[in-house]
């Protein structure tokens, strides 16, 4: 079986990547209530903007493509600090067509393997409450949980 393979995203990939991220982003928020709806897109984007100042050439942020047999199957956004041996999974994507495939377990585990090679001795990660696909496939990685935030609304 084939194994995929991480390479750095190109700018050019970065250009189209980043606004249907930015959406994505705003648009899990909103559906789990953390960010109101007629704010989220702009909320994220500012964020973006803060995390990401230069694009693909923003230090400790690593924004990878994984491939397989040189097909691009998704993204992968790792920050891995160099005062801190733990990096942060900022988001994992598996393109909808290639879901299924076992390809999100394959994904993480060579980001696991490209952060341990740069000096990381842990992981960590946030998931979305409703993203019970995720939740289990991070779970089966030994990935656990280390708090919960938990909201409740009240109408208005």
């Amino acid at each position: 079986m084939t194994q995929v393979t991480l390479r750095p995203m190109t700018a050019t990939e970065y250009d189209q990547w980043r606004p249907n991220a930015v959406s994505d982003y705003a648009e899990h928020h909103t559906r789990a209530g953390s960010m109101p709806a007629d704010q989220a897109h702009d909320l994220a984007a500012k964020q973006f903007a803060e995390l990401l100042p230069d694009g693909v050439a923003t230090g400790e942020h690593h924004l990878l493509i994984p491939e397989l047999d040189g097909t691009v199957v998704g993204f992968l956004w790792l920050h891995i600090p160099t005062k801190d041996p733990a990096t942060f999974i900022y988001d994992i994507v598996i393109d909808e067509g290639m879901r299924g495939q076992g390809l999100g377990r394959q994904v993480m585990q060579a980001g696991e393997t490209y952060a341990r090679e740069r000096g990381a001795n842990s992981m960590k990660l946030h998931v979305f409450g409703e993203n019970a696909v995720a939740r289990h496939l991070y779970e089966s990685l030994g990935y656990r949980e280390t708090n919960v935030m938990m909201s409740k609304s009240l109408g208005t």
